[in-house]
């Protein structure tokens, strides 16, 4: 007798055994007879879910009653029944999936599970399969395919919320099962941490998700969500365990122009990597573990990667108290890396300005203790964070301390009760957060606090579904190191914010809904913008504690339309938006600095001249634009099926008052920072289209995939980088150009950036599948700001086994 079949017969047991009058039963998949998790069977006022099992009892009253199980992504079902005094009932019940839904299902938007198409904000889905078949060792690289998502410098922008900030700060949050991943002090996404080979679904909201989110989720929210057991393989039994192992080798191709390569070309530079992924559950454990290695050569000079990560997830289910379920995560890296701010000429552009490379060496890691508890209707959960980044920075040519340290302790506490009754749920929680940071980088030690409460009320009555919610945060920071505002020296700084958020999404017609959203978000500075001193390749890096917290708002209205051919399902997406900001920070790079005397016969660095980058307040902004996006998969037919995300983004990024948006320098001298083009309105370092495509088929055991990204050109940039001192230097004084070429490589770009991607792949047996990617496919040059050329072409092969 199998386990299932002798749970459901004491189950049974236990029912006939209980007082009163109930119904109970089984819960299934119609098609393919699996249990069903999590189903709610409510009647009147009274309501239950089914376990992991797929079993459920519900006691009910003496009389007549109407019972409905409801499960996202299937057919409703209703049953009335009779029940008399003291009786008990077993109904089992087999569901239906909806031809009506795209069966995908998120919790990023509401902190609990949601049809997409119901949703009130924008949102995008990745689905491990691309993660898997692009060869992905740095999620980075997917994300960049996400229409309306841009990668710079590690920093994410959605829609054009954001410009560009080395290494200081994000308005994208981006979290690992809802759990943040950024640096306390620097702001910076540990993109390295998150393990790629553990990934069941990639959540990206755009637009202000402040109210649940907190501080860094300003402009959007990135959520990757971790597998389970359950999740791994619908075909498989996940009780024995599930193993992947995956290894790829590849090479870095030439550059098209001779004068690029830099590397012997009798020794190619090659990177590779492994990548293992476990999971099984042991009676009442779930259990996942996951790991990396990957070596990478680089293409630029000094830019070599070595990288080991450990994960694990556990989550056991008491069996002494029903409904406690808890379990610890864990993530390790341990990592050395080259990087590169700008190059040495547009000639030389995989070389580093001066020789300068920065190899940080260090260990980064997580471990979250995590504690739920259901009983009813009401789902109380504990999570908690402690997130460690060491970087040992060696800057070569420089002899300064920029290492850096910084512990934080998370904790979020959530309650939500949900009414099914009156299909209301409401989302409530307390979250803290404390950071420690030392670093001579940031001026010694740092300590800042956040406290901050959230509630969100999410109704449904009939096709309307409404959303409301607010938040208040209070955040305090301590420097040991006074720093100079307004005249006084101080060392501590502290605010409070309150943002609110609403959302409507109506069901119009059949598998189309519209919907409308408006929401506040704010950002506080990071401890690197405020008080980052450093030197990198000859530029200095000016701190600025006089930086306010900006704040704003973003709305959109959109519709989005089911579309079914036969078991291919997708939607189309069509979103109107706008975003305005205050006091947006941005990073800039400008004579910030006192200009320094140099001795008779030396030739004054940029840092001698004053020139650097600086984070700085500028003013009020607003970005607006239209965003189309088509996301499917399934099978066309027997043999064939195919998956797609492609989209188009149209931006329009400008300052309110011109005059002020890019303000002035610390002595009130005017600054110049108006576009290099004709069309100085516009944002810096933002494109106004971007367009993306990602087309995935499989036949029978072949695959083949194509990507492809296109931005036209930046317009605007810091005008300092297109100065005759910058490009061509000064040959009167005998000074030579700084970074020569910037005004060269971008007219030679004026088109925009078209890059394409490619992959194929072939199932040897069920269980192994060999992958050829060729990304950048046409070897095309190509930056994502001034002096910065991403790679040429690469190759890889890829082999994955399943057990």
């Amino acid at each position: 007798m199998h386990i299932k079949q002798i749970l459901s017969f004491f189950f049974s047991i236990g029912t006939l055994l209980s007082f009163g009058q109930a119904i109970s039963g089984n819960i299934k998949d119609g098609s393919n007879k699996e249990d069903l998790i999590g189903v709610s069977i409510t009647s009147k006022n009274q309501g239950t879910v089914s376990n992991v099992d797929g079993d459920y009892r519900l006691t009910l009253n003496p009389g007549k009653h109407i019972i409905s199980y409801n499960y996202i992504g299937y057919e409703e079902v209703s049953k009335e029944i009779e029940i008399k005094d003291g009786e008990e009932k077993i109904i089992n019940i087999e569901m239906e999936i909806s031809s009506t839904t795209l069966q995908t299902v998120v919790v990023s938007a509401g902190k609990f599970e949601q049809k997409i198409e119901e949703i009130t904000v924008s949102m995008e889905v990745i689905k491990p399969t691309l993660i898997e078949e692009k060869n992905t060792t740095n999620i980075q690289t997917v994300m960049d395919q996400v229409p309306g998502v841009n990668i710079t410098d590690g920093q994410a922008n959605i829609r054009g919320g954001s410009g560009w900030s080395y290494g200081a700060g994000t308005r994208v949050l981006v979290m690992v099962d809802d759990m943040p991943l950024i640096s306390g002090d620097a702001g910076q996404v540990q993109w390295r941490l998150i393990a790629t080979e553990n990934i069941n679904q990639v959540e990206v909201i755009k637009g202000a998700s402040s109210v649940l989110y907190g501080s860094s989720a300003l402009n959007g929210v990135i959520n990757i969500r971790t597998a389970f057991p359950t999740q791994i393989d619908i075909d498989r039994n996940p009780s024995p365990g599930f193993t992947k192992v995956n290894t790829h080798f590849g090479l870095i191709d030439f550059p098209k122009r001779e004068e690029l390569i830099w590397w012997n070309k009798n020794k190619r530079r090659a990177f590779k990597g492994v990548e293992f992924f476990h999971a099984r559950k042991i009676n009442n454990l779930s259990l996942t573990l996951g790991g990396n290695w990957f070596d990478d050569d680089g293409y630029r000079q000094g830019e070599i990667t070595k990288r080991n990560r450990f994960n694990f997830n556990t989550s056991y289910r008491s069996k002494k108290f029903n409904g406690l379920t808890y379990g610890l995560n864990g993530n390790f890296l341990w990592e050395t890396t080259g990087s590169v701010l700008i190059w040495e000429g547009y000639d030389n552009a995989y070389l580093p300005l001066d020789g300068e490379i920065t190899t940080t060496a260090g260990d980064t890691y997580n471990i979250d203790p995590f504690i739920t508890f259901r009983k009813g209707n009401n789902l109380h959960s504990l999570r908690t964070r402690y997130l460690k980044v060491i970087n040992d920075n060696s800057t070569k040519g420089e002899d300064v301390d920029q290492d850096n340290k910084s512990e934080i302790y998370f904790s979020d506490y959530q309650w939500q009760k949900n009414l099914e009754v009156y299909n209301l749920r409401i989302t409530s929680g307390i979250t803290n957060e404390m950071v420690y940071a030392k670093s001579d980088l940031f001026q010694g030690k740092n300590f800042r606090k956040n406290h901050s409460f959230y509630s969100q009320i999410d109704k449904k009555w009939k096709k309307l579904n409404i959303s409301f919610g607010a938040r208040y945060e209070l955040y305090s920071l301590h420097s040991d190191k006074g720093h100079v505002i307004d005249g006084d020296t101080i060392n501590d700084f502290g605010t409070g914010k309150p943002v609110f958020r609403s959302g409507l999404n109506y069901q119009i017609g059949q598998g189309t809904f519209i919907r409308s959203s408006w929401g506040q978000g704010y950002r506080f500075p990071s401890m690197a913008e405020l008080f980052i001193t450093a030197t990198q390749s000859g530029l200095e890096i000016y701190p600025n504690p006089e930086l306010k917290p900006e704040d704003g708002w973003s709305a959109e209205i959109g519709i989005k339309q089911v579309v079914k051919f036969g078991k291919w399902t997708g939607f189309a997406d069509l979103a109107g938006f706008i975003m305005r900001y205050k006091n947006m920070m941005e990073f800039s790079f400008g004579q910030w600095g006192d200009y320094q005397i140099t001795p008779i016969g030396q030739t004054p660095t940029m840092a001698d001249l004053g020139v650097g980058f600086k984070s700085v307040n500028s003013g009020e902004t607003q970005i607006s634009g239209i965003e189309f996006s088509l996301n499917g998969y399934g099978e066309l037919s027997e043999n064939l099926n195919m998956t797609i995300l492609a989209g188009y983004t149209y931006i329009n990024p400008i300052p309110i008052d011109p005059s002020f948006v890019y303000a002035l320098d610390y002595n009130d001298y005017p600054v110049s920072y108006q576009s290099s083009s004709s069309d100085a309105s516009v944002l810096k370092y933002r494109y106004q289209n971007i367009a993306k495509i990602d087309i995935g088929v499989n036949y029978k055991k072949s695959s083949i995939g194509i990507s492809a990204r296109y931005n036209d050109f930046m317009q605007n940039i810091d005008s300092i980088f297109t100065t005759e001192l910058i490009n061509e230097g000064v040959p009167e004084l005998n000074i030579p150009p700084y970074i020569p070429g910037l005004n060269e490589s971008r007219e030679n770009t004026k088109n925009g950036d078209l890059i394409f991607d490619l992959r194929l792949g072939y199932h040897l047996s069920k269980d192994l599948r060999i992958g050829f990617i060729v990304n950048n496919l046409l070897n095309r040059e190509y930056m994502s700001r001034p002096a910065d050329m991403k790679p040429p072409r690469t190759m890889a092969i890829q082999c994955s086994y399943k057990l």
